[in-house]
């Protein structure tokens, strides 16, 4: 579990936590099987916790205790890396289970669109790097058949964070930097 220090507006596909909600504390989850209803099992775990409303969930069959970090001048990066069931493009998926879970922790203060420019930023540094890896031998990656982002930053005026930004620029950098570790 990592506590963020404050609460941040939060976006992503996580299973609880992504939906421009303010969290506090990110809990990163290591399941070894399918879990049939992830929203139930998710609510749980966060009540069990005493996170209900102030937290966000992914899972992950990945080992957790291998989780890798990157910290720049604009953000901070958590990443879960498994990276077992590739999703390539124009291929068949298997439906082995690992994921490629990814936290990106901003230091600068974003409006809604802003949130939602970083998240595409991180998927798509993400599905670049992958597919730079070879990953899909070749073909293009989107990464994993189960991965999940989660950008938070403090609520601002700021729109952007593309690649173009520095913000976005960073953010693509330390992914590279992260999944090729």
């Amino acid at each position: 579990m990592l506590d963020l220090g404050r609460d941040l507006l939060a976006l992503g596909n996580v299973v609880l936590g992504g939906d421009f909600e303010k969290v506090r504390y990110v809990v990163f989850k290591q399941v070894d099987r399918y879990i049939a209803d992830f929203d139930l099992y998710a609510s749980t775990l966060l009540e069990s916790l005493g996170l209900v409303g102030r937290a966000a969930v992914f899972f992950t069959a990945a080992d957790i205790s291998k989780m890798r970090r990157a910290e720049g001048r604009l953000v901070e990066l958590y990443a879960t890396v498994g990276l077992a069931n590739p999703a390539c493009i124009g291929a068949t998926h298997s439906r082995e289970e690992h994921t490629v879970n990814i936290l990106v922790v901003s230091r600068v203060p974003l409006s809604r669109r802003g949130l939602l420019d970083l998240y595409r930023t991180a998927a798509e540094a993400k599905a670049a790097t992958l597919t730079a890896r070879g990953l899909c031998g070749g073909r293009p990656s989107l990464g994993t058949t189960s991965d999940a982002v989660l950008v938070a930053a403090p609520p601002g005026d700021a729109h952007y964070a593309g690649a173009a930004t520095e913000i976005g620029s960073e953010t693509s950098f330390l992914i590279y930097e992260i999944l090729n570790k």
